[in-house]
């Protein structure tokens, strides 16, 4: 169950034998201050002060906390007795998984696009050297990629629609020519392509097309 605890509730163990150097720990700071949000400590009740808690796991968490002046800090409470309590303090602060450095590249891009590496060399464990040759080399990825060999695009073909009027005599001869047309192309024309090859054929065996 994780419950609000003060941090004058909260005594450190005597044996924790896990540190933070000032670097880190600043880092953490910045990370608390900026969003509010931390894993919550483990601790048990003190088996000799009454109404205090003793920390098991998150003693640099409470430090930062004591630091910024939160007035309660989130606490997963367990009842463990000594025993218990040293196989924690000796594995809950060294027990944890190893980051798939692939993996970790990309997580670190995808940040470099809101935040700018000094803002992200406070707040994450890596340093700004490392932060800045991973920016360099992001560039030159993008500056290396091939240019996009797109296809040419056809020429849009803007639809004219033709407005012209014909009498009953004048329409049945121009349905005919149509008609001649489609009946001897040698593929399917629609009637405004067979149009069009009346019209080609007319410029080029009948008359000059007008200058």
């Amino acid at each position: 169950m994780i419950r609000e605890i003060s941090p004058n509730s909260l005594v450190p163990h005597p044996e924790n034998c896990n540190r933070m150097d000032e670097e880190t720990l600043a880092k953490l700071r910045r990370h608390i201050e900026r969003t509010g949000r931390y894993e919550p400590l483990t601790v048990r009740p003190h088996p000799s002060e009454e109404g205090k808690f003793q920390v098991l796991n998150g003693h640099n968490r409470l430090r930062v906390l004591r630091e910024i002046g939160h007035e309660s800090a989130l606490c997963t409470v367990w009842n463990v007795d000594d025993d218990q309590t040293r196989l924690y303090l000796a594995t809950l602060n060294r027990l944890a998984g190893k980051d798939v450095p692939e993996r970790r590249t990309i997580l670190l891009e995808n940040l470099l696009e809101s935040y700018e590496v000094d803002e992200l060399t406070k707040l994450l464990p890596d340093s700004k050297k490392e932060m800045e040759e991973l920016e360099q080399l992001i560039r030159k990825e993008i500056e290396a990629l091939p240019a996009l060999d797109l296809p040419d695009q056809p020429e849009l073909q803007i639809p004219v629609i033709l407005n012209f009027m014909l009498d009953e005599s004048e329409a049945r001869e121009v349905n005919q020519a149509l008609d001649m047309a489609i009946k001897v192309a040698d593929e399917n024309l629609s009637r405004s392509q067979a149009l069009l090859e009346l019209s080609r054929c007319y410029l080029k065996h009948c008359r000059q097309p007008l200058s």
